[in-house]
């Protein structure tokens, strides 16, 4: 079932309110050299997030900021309809003309600001196979409600889910696309930590490299250490051949589940969430 939020959740900044704060640099070197700018602030002692990006300096940063605008702004678009907003977005607002002075790039137009949030990935050393449990199916719920909507994320990493409000949340849409829409990938758009097999061969995203991405990020976080390859050809061949699943122990129940979302063959891998979570839960447990 698709959740929703209330119209209120919105933010409701106005510029005065964003010029009266103090804006804190927060961008990658790289980044702001494709002319993307990142900020905190505190208002009202709440912490949010400010992001932008400056025209004509990078066309691939530039075209996925666009998209990440034109995802959110489809629910402030449909928030006065029965259409609500989805449960798996922090509270947000777009600002489509809003301009700040960068030392870096000049001038920028259009923000996105979303409010802080942390990330919900506690060290599952210290916590019972319940509590882990727990966690992955509120994870796996977002992807869930995401895909039930209609998208898929095409670009998950850990950092990409947030824990706000006792609610798993999910950011960063830049590289989100439509289900039914068929996008072979015409340059590098994927981040290849998370890269399903048949990527590295161009073939196009869809809900099955959404979830062997997300069989990665579960894979790291109960194994306790993050995969390592020197290069994009290390990384073809880590995912498309050497990737063995290797869990402690007391964690070995949860090979299977693994062993289904990274199948290295996509016609051996799940082929939605709903069959990850009956694998996690079955239904005679």
């Amino acid at each position: 079932m698709i959740q929703r939020k209330k119209k209120q959740n919105l933010l409701q900044f106005n510029i005065e309110d964003l010029h009266s704060c103090n804006l804190i640099q927060k961008t990658k070197p790289k980044s702001l050299t494709f002319g993307r700018c990142l900020y905190t602030f505190e208002y009202q002692q709440q912490h949010y997030w400010l992001k932008t990006q400056a025209c004509n300096v990078n066309q691939s940063c530039e075209a996925g900021f666009l998209n990440e605008l034109a995802f959110y702004q489809q629910f402030v678009d449909q928030s006065h309809s029965s259409s609500n907003i989805p449960d798996f977005l922090l509270p947000f607002q777009v600002i489509p003309h809003f301009k700040i002075v960068s030392q870096q790039k000049g001038l920028r137009s259009s923000a996105l600001i979303l409010s802080h949030a942390e990330s919900p990935f506690g060290e599952c050393a210290g916590m019972s196979l319940n509590e882990i449990k727990k966690t992955l199916l509120k994870v796996l719920d977002v992807i869930d409600q995401l895909h039930q909507f209609g998208w898929i994320h095409a670009d998950l990493k850990q950092e990409h889910f947030v824990l706000y409000q006792q609610r798993v949340c999910l950011i960063d849409f830049e590289q989100a696309q439509k289900v039914e829409v068929s996008q072979k990938m015409q340059s590098l758009t994927a981040t290849p930590r998370y890269m399903a097999p048949e990527l590295f061969h161009f073939t196009e995203k869809n809900v099955q490299t959404d979830i062997y991405a997300l069989g990665i990020i579960f894979y790291e976080w109960l194994a306790g250490k993050r995969l390592t390859a020197e290069n994009y050809q290390d990384w073809a061949y880590l995912h498309c051949q050497r990737l063995s699943i290797e869990l402690p122990d007391h964690l070995i129940h949860f090979k299977k589940f693994l062993s289904g979302m990274l199948a290295k063959q996509k016609e051996q891998r799940f082929t939605s969430i709903h069959a990850v979570k009956q694998c996690l839960i079955p239904e005679n447990a």
